[in-house]
């Protein structure tokens, strides 16, 4: 199963790519998480009708009291696995973990109940696979939060010309804090769909579906659900995937639904990220992933400036983009 996705990424990343065009993209993904998780934040956990009512135009604006706020946790933790990503050549679940520690204890803004929980069995000394196993356990065997789909994107970028080596990292990166097997390749879909992207190549849903054998995870079940979350995007509209779904809001399978639909869509850009918002449900969240999106896609340029202007520390993130170019080279 990993082979098979792993392919995907090499094949997309042995076609030649503009330098700077793979500059813009790898800048445009971390600028699209920034302003569209700041995009969504004001409106979390809204309905569409409700938006429609509220925002009859689309909320189109970043709140500019961001530039001075900290990072809110979908951002936040994206960070944090750019930089983990950038010091070791293979990426460590507990290393991970503990830097998500580090981050609550400095700042933590929005972080979700999983992770929190998670978190604590990691300071009480637990590996991050112990941690997150234990905390799933509790939930009875069915918390799968989107928190590792939101924050992957780095691994794409990090690993985008090594197929093998962004899945293995892809699968570390979620179980940092997510057990869950839906989580764990929910993410390395995301991940693996964004590479394609970044190295120009067209994200073919199909491809990804037939590259996830039930038969080859701990819980075939579990991958099965995953292959058809897949196969569900494939000419559906935004409405379709009922984002705003109060059962299903910040699910793992919804999260990675939503890059999908936003790698696929005739013309990225503003408008598909403001479609996205105005659908309701983890707003922030499905704006950060709707943003990553179009920034692999269409680069910097389709991220509205005016959105940048109000991102806290946006130079940061530049150059923490062109850090992870760098790093995918010597991949």
């Amino acid at each position: 199963m990993t082979a098979a996705l792993a392919r995907l990424v090499d094949q997309a990343a042995a076609t030649s790519v503009d330098d700077e065009a793979l500059r813009a993209r790898y800048r445009g993904v971390l600028l699209g998480v920034a302003a569209g998780n700041a995009l969504g934040l004001p409106v979390e956990g809204e309905s569409h009708s409700s938006l429609r009512r509220h925002h009859p135009e689309g909320v189109r604006e970043v709140d500019p009291a961001e530039r001075g706020r900290p990072w809110d946790d979908d951002l936040a933790q994206t960070v944090v696995v750019a930089e983990a990503a950038l010091r070791m050549q293979k990426l460590s679940a507990d290393y991970l973990a503990l830097q998500l520690v580090r981050w609550r204890e400095e700042n933590g803004r929005g972080i979700g109940v999983l992770t929190g929980a998670v978190l604590d069995e990691v300071s009480a000394g637990r590996s991050s696979e112990e941690a997150a196993r234990l905390v799933w356990e509790r939930s009875g065997w069915s918390n799968a939060g989107n928190g590792a789909v939101m924050r992957c994107a780095p691994v794409a970028l990090r690993w985008r010309t090594s197929g093998a080596s962004l899945v293995e990292a892809a699968r570390a990166s979620a179980v940092a804090t997510h057990y869950d097997e839906r989580c764990r390749w929910s993410t390395v879909v995301f991940d693996v769909a964004l590479a394609v992207a970044l190295s120009g190549g067209e994200v073919e849903l199909d491809s990804l579906a037939r590259g996830l054998d039930p038969a080859g995870g701990e819980d075939p079940a579990a991958v099965e659900q995953v292959v058809e979350a897949v196969r569900e995007v494939a000419g559906a509209s935004l409405p379709d995937l009922e984002l705003d779904d109060p059962m299903d809001m910040g699910y793992t399978l919804k999260a990675m639904q939503v890059g999908l639909w936003a790698l696929v869509q005739p013309d990225p850009g503003e408008e598909l990220v403001v479609e996205v918002v105005g659908a309701g449900g983890d707003t922030d969240t499905n704006g950060a992933i709707a943003g990553a999106a179009v920034g692999a896609r269409a680069g910097v340029d389709a991220i509205p400036a005016r959105w940048v202007e109000n991102v806290a520390r946006a130079d940061d993130l530049v150059e923490l983009a062109d850090r992870l170019l760098e790093a995918s080279r010597r991949a």
